[in-house]
């Protein structure tokens, strides 16, 4: 499975030739940061562009965005998401961006929440991919008929969120634990819509479609013991680039649906990034060690080494 899905993430990434122009091979919009939670958006966002994404978006709240300012220059910043009618100002944007991302850092204020709803709402009458995680999924645990039936959708639980997840839509109680059994994880998925796909991140990742019938795909390959903060943040990041990519390069390229191929491409690279900086720094590895490991590492395990 892990060579068949190698050589179909190969396939969609998209060469780098003079003749493209800035925006093209990627532009991410990150809806994430509070006063409480900066590095999160800061680390989707660079995980983002250093996957290969020409441009990142970060919308976050006031008191956020000096903090993530300063972490670097490289993402777009919009301090707007606690400022009155935000999304006044966010609509303008989407028609930019490709693939939005919702969750990291975001917080739990219930004026922020408001907003998000009515972002997934809009997003929805786009149909603009989504991809939420963290905070985004305890919104979704709370109001799942707002991304039932999504037309195109996917979730990125750990245990716990996933526990929480399948509580709201199966009332069911299902313990938290990084082995998950996989049928749950595809009666969470067919729950919420044909076009919805879960990433259950744990022991080994899991990754499933609402379809019924449809394969699961799972990658357990390398990762370590090491569970610092920050590591799903930087899955998110690369999951949305890579999302893009699969959209572009369509079906035909793809050996499952574009959503299934960046999943395994994400899980596969941050897996493999832990794994690089854990070997360096041991018990004291931090995401920003990862951070560095995702060019290395994915010139390692996906660039063909022709002409790029």
């Amino acid at each position: 499975m892990d060579e068949r899905m190698l050589k179909g993430i190969q396939k969609v990434i998209p060469s780098l030739i003079n003749t493209k122009y800035k925006g093209q091979d990627g532009r991410i919009g990150v809806f994430g940061g509070s006063i409480e939670y900066t590095g999160a958006p800061y680390f989707a966002a660079m995980s983002a562009l250093r996957t290969g994404a020409d441009l990142v978006h970060v919308f976050c709240a006031k008191d956020a965005s000096i903090p993530i300012k300063s972490f670097s220059p490289e993402p777009i910043v919009h301090p707007i998401l606690d400022q009155h009618d935000p999304l006044k100002y966010i609509i303008p944007w989407l028609d930019r961006l490709h693939i939005i991302l919702i969750g990291p850092g975001l917080g739990r204020d219930e004026k922020t929440f408001k907003t998000i709803v009515d972002l997934i709402s809009t997003c929805r009458d786009l149909k603009k991919p989504l991809v939420i995680d963290a905070d985004g999924l305890f919104l979704i645990c709370q109001k799942p008929e707002i991304v039932k039936d999504y037309p195109g959708l996917i979730l990125t639980p750990n245990a716990m969120e996933f526990s929480r997840l399948a509580k709201a839509v199966l009332d069911r109680n299902i313990a938290p634990s990084p082995v998950v059994k996989a049928s749950d994880v595809k009666h969470v998925a067919e729950t919420f819509g044909k076009n919805i796909v879960i990433l259950h991140k744990g022991a080994k990742d899991v990754i499933v479609d609402g379809h019924k019938g449809t394969e699961t795909i799972s990658c357990g390959l390398a990762g370590s013991g090491r569970r610092c903060g920050g590591q799903g943040d930087l899955l998110a990041g690369s999951l949305a680039i890579f999302w893009w990519w699969a959209i572009s390069a369509g079906a035909s390229e793809c050996a499952l649906s574009p959503a299934i191929v960046a999943c395994y491409a994400a899980s596969r690279l941050i897996r493999e990034c832990n794994t690089s900086a854990f070997k360096m720094k041991q018990r004291g590895m931090l995401a920003s060690d990862m951070l560095e490991q995702i060019q290395p590492v994915f010139n390692k395990i996906f660039e063909t080494h022709s002409a790029k």
